[in-house]
């Protein structure tokens, strides 16, 4: 199944646009003083421009750094949001295999876009922590998800 894909021209750009913008906030009051809120929305047109993702907000980048690279925030911002799309048991098993051999920010895409066509929430759970979803700690990627698509089906079937 084909993955997310990453314009590469454009990373160096979201990146600056990004340490702009955390700059910014973390050093004034972006509320109050309107020369910050003008900056900070020249960001957000910019970055909205580049990435195509007219929801994307700067403000959700203040502090980025501790929660993860600048490298994966940007890579992140340019990947278009999970659509649903009529997953198949096989599809869904082919992900849930491959979902390790992926950077960062394409694993996190890959969570996603699991969440958005199985309904199931905590989909990181069961790839990290297969024990919390009635696994055992140690099982496979080939079991986890069997055990994605039994809960996926028990959930849609148990509507």
């Amino acid at each position: 199944m084909k993955g997310p894909v990453i314009d590469e021209t454009k990373l160096s750009e979201v990146k600056r646009i990004i340490c702009d913008a955390d700059s910014l906030m973390s050093e004034n009051d972006c509320e109050s003083g309107s020369v910050v809120k003008n900056e900070l929305e020249k960001l957000q047109t910019r970055l909205r421009e580049i990435t195509g993702n007219q929801q994307i907000n700067i403000k959700d980048f203040w502090h980025y750094d501790e929660a993860a690279s600048l490298e994966t925030v940007a890579r992140s911002a340019l990947l278009s949001p999970p659509e649903k799309t009529d997953l198949t048991d096989d599809q869904l098993k082919e992900i849930v295999v491959n979902i390790l051999t992926h950077n960062e920010a394409e694993t996190n895409w890959w969570l996603q876009f699991l969440e958005v066509n199985t309904g199931l929430k905590n989909l990181s759970d069961y790839i990290f922590y297969p024990g919390l979803i009635g696994l055992d700690g140690n099982s496979s990627l080939e079991q986890i998800a069997d055990k994605i698509i039994e809960d996926r089906n028990s959930y849609v079937f148990g509507q």
